[in-house]
C-alpha cells in the first residue's frame, strides 16, 4: 500500500521529457542570472523606459535622453518590453528580471519541443535537437528585449503551422499577437519572414506541385500578411518603426562597428554549437530532404543565412532550426543503445502524469532560491557598471555636461535622470551621427576636442584605464572622483 502511494505521489512530480527540458533551461538562466544581467548596459535603459511609460502614461516620441539629440524625433519602437521589465523590477527587482528571462527561454524551447514532436515520433533525437537550438541561443541570454522576440517567434511559428496545415483558427490571432510583438521589439520582422517562408510554400504548391488547395492557403497568407502588417503600424510612431529598422539594417558603419552585428567567428568555442548545427542541417537537409516541406526549407535557408550575415541573429535560428527540421527526424536509424534510452523515455512519460505540476515546482523553488539563498546574488556588478561614482554623483552632482562611456549611460540616466542627461546611451542612435562621435573622441582622432567645444562637455565620467582619461589628465582637468572603475574627470 505504501509503495503504491509512493509510486503514484512521485508520478506527479516526476518531469517527463519536455517539462525537464522547461526545468533544465529555467535553471540554467536562474544561475547565469548575474552574467546576463551584466553583459551589457541596455537594461537599465530599459528599466527606466518602463518607469517612464508606467508613470507617464506613454511612451516618449522626441529625445529626452541623450543631449546631443535633444528634441529630435524618437522612435520608442522597444518600449512595451521596457515595461514589462520595469515590472518585473518592481515586484522582486532584479531578481524578477532574471525570473522573467527564465520563464520566457523555458517556454520558448517548450512550445518548439512539443511542436517538432508532433511532426515526429522521435522523443530523444527531438530532445537533443531542440537542446541544440537552446544552447545556441545562450550565446545572446542577455536581459534584452529579444528575449521576448524568441518566445513571440516560437508562438508564432507553432500557430501559423497549425493554420496552415489543418487548424480550423481564424487568422484574427496573428495581427493580435503582432500587435503585442509590435510594440515590445523591432524584431518583430522575423515574424513577417516566417509569413514569407509560408508563402513561398504556397505559391510552390500551385505551381510546380499543382496541389488543389494551395490557392486558398495563397490567399490565407495573404489575408494574414496584410492584417498583421495593418497590426504593426498601431504603434506610437506607425510607419517610422519599419523605416528605422531598415535604416538601421541598412547602416554600413553601425553594422561594422557593433561586435554582435558582424558574423560569427568560429575560432571563437562558443559559436561552436552554432557550427554544429549548421552542420546538422546541412546532413538533415540532404540525407532526409523528401521529409521537408518547401516552408521548412525556406525557414532554414532564411534564418541560417541570417546568422552567417550577422551573429545577433544566432538566437533566431536557435529557435527555428529545430522546428523547422523537426519532421526530418521522423524514421532516422539509430544505434541500439539510443533505442534503450528510447524505451526508457517512453516508459517515464507513460508514468509521468504530473502535467504542470513539474514546470510549477520548479517556478516555486526559482522564486525560493531568489527569495534567500540568492536574494543578493543578482544585482549590478561594480566592475562593470559605474555604481560608486554614480553614487557620489548623487551625493556631489555636476553642472553642465557629461561625456561618458557608451555601456554605462542607461545606469547613469536610471540612477539621475531627468536632472542629468547623457552623452550617448545604447538605445538613442540609430543613425550612426552620435556613434561616429563617440568613436571619434574615445580613439582621440583628429577633431576629438572640437566635439568637446560644440557640445561644451564640462566633465566625464569614463573607465580610468582609457586613452581619453590620460589625455585630459594631461590637460590640465581635475579627478574628482575616482575608483577601479571609473573617473569623474572636470574641465578646468
Amino acid at each position: 500500500m505504501k509503495t503504491n502511494a509512493f509510486a503514484s505521489a512521485l508520478s506527479y512530480i516526476l518531469p517527463r521529457a519536455h517539462e525537464l527540458l522547461f526545468i533544465m533551461l529555467f535553471f540554467s538562466v536562474i544561475a547565469n542570472g548575474f552574467g546576463m544581467l551584466n553583459s551589457d548596459g541596455d537594461l537599465p535603459r530599459h528599466l527606466l523606459m518602463g518607469k517612464y511609460v508606467l508613470e507617464g502614461g506613454k511612451p516618449p516620441t522626441s529625445e529626452i535622453f541623450a543631449y546631443p539629440y535633444a528634441g529630435r524625433e524618437y522612435i520608442p519602437h522597444e518600449w512595451g518590453a521596457g515595461v514589462i521589465f520595469y515590472l518585473a523590477f518592481l515586484a522582486f527587482e532584479l531578481n524578477g528580471v532574471v525570473l522573467l528571462a527564465g520563464l520566457s527561454i523555458g517556454a520558448t524551447f517548450l512550445l518548439i519541443f512539443l511542436k517538432a514532436l508532433k511532426n515526429n515520433d522521435e522523443p530523444l533525437l527531438t530532445f537533443v535537437l531542440t537542446l541544440l537550438g537552446a544552447v545556441v541561443t545562450s550565446t545572446h541570454w542577455i536581459t534584452r528585449p529579444h528575449l521576448f522576440t524568441m518566445l513571440f517567434l516560437a508562438i508564432w511559428l507553432v500557430l501559423l503551422d497549425d493554420h496552415y496545415h489543418n487548424s480550423k483558427k481564424k487568422p484574427w490571432i496573428f495581427p493580435a499577437l503582432m500587435l503585442l510583438w509590435a510594440n515590445i521589439h523591432a524584431e518583430y520582422i522575423a515574424g513577417f519572414l516566417v509569413l514569407g517562408a509560408y508563402l513561398a510554400d504556397s505559391v510552390w504548391s500551385f505551381w510546380v506541385a499543382r496541389a488543389k488547395d494551395a490557392l486558398p492557403k495563397i490567399q490565407t497568407i495573404l489575408a494574414i500578411l496584410f492584417l498583421s502588417f495593418c497590426a504593426s503600424l498601431i504603434n506610437p510612431s506607425r510607419i517610422k518603426t519599419w523605416t528605422t529598422v531598415a535604416g538601421y539594417l541598412n547602416n554600413s558603419y553601425l553594422m561594422s562597428t557593433i561586435d554582435e552585428t558582424r558574423p560569427p567567428e568560429f575560432s571563437d568555442p562558443s559559436f561552436l554549437p552554432l557550427l554544429i548545427l549548421y552542420l546538422f542541417c546541412a546532413a538533415l537537409l540532404f540525407t532526409q530532404r523528401k521529409k521537408f516541406t518547401p516552408a521548412d526549407f525556406f525557414l532554414i535557408a532564411g534564418f541560417g543565412l541570417m546568422s552567417v550575415i550577422s551573429a545577433r541573429n544566432a538566437h533566431l535560428f536557435g529557435v527555428v532550426a529545430p522546428f523547422a527540421l523537426a519532421r526530418g527526424l521522423q524514421g532516422i536509424r539509430v544505434p541500439q543503445a539510443l533505442k534503450n534510452v528510447e524505451r526508457m523515455i517512453a516508459t517515464l512519460e507513460s508514468f509521468g502524469r504530473g502535467k504542470a505540476i513539474p514546470i510549477a515546482s520548479a517556478i516555486l523553488l526559482g522564486v525560493i532560491l531568489l527569495a534567500g539563498p540568492l536574494k543578493n546574488y543578482n544585482r549590478f556588478d561594480p566592475e562593470f557598471f559605474p555604481i560608486q561614482a554614480v553614487q557620489w554623483l548623487e551625493d556631489n552632482p555636476q553642472p553642465g555636461r557629461v561625456f561618458n562611456s557608451f555601456g554605462w549611460g542607461g545606469y547613469i540616466l536610471l540612477r539621475l535622470w531627468p536632472a542629468q542627461q547623457v552623452f550617448i546611451e545604447s538605445q538613442t542612435d540609430t543613425r550612426g551621427d552620435l556613434t561616429k562621435l563617440y568613436v571619434a573622441v574615445i580613439e582621440l582622432d583628429a577633431g576629438w576636442e572640437d566635439i568637446f567645444k560644440t557640445y561644451d562637455i564640462e566633465w566625464a565620467i569614463i573607465p580610468p584605464n582609457l586613452r581619453l582619461a590620460k589625455e585630459l589628465k594631461q590637460k590640465n582637468w581635475v579627478v574628482a572622483y575616482q575608483d577601479e572603475t571609473a573617473i569623474i574627470i572636470q574641465r578646468p
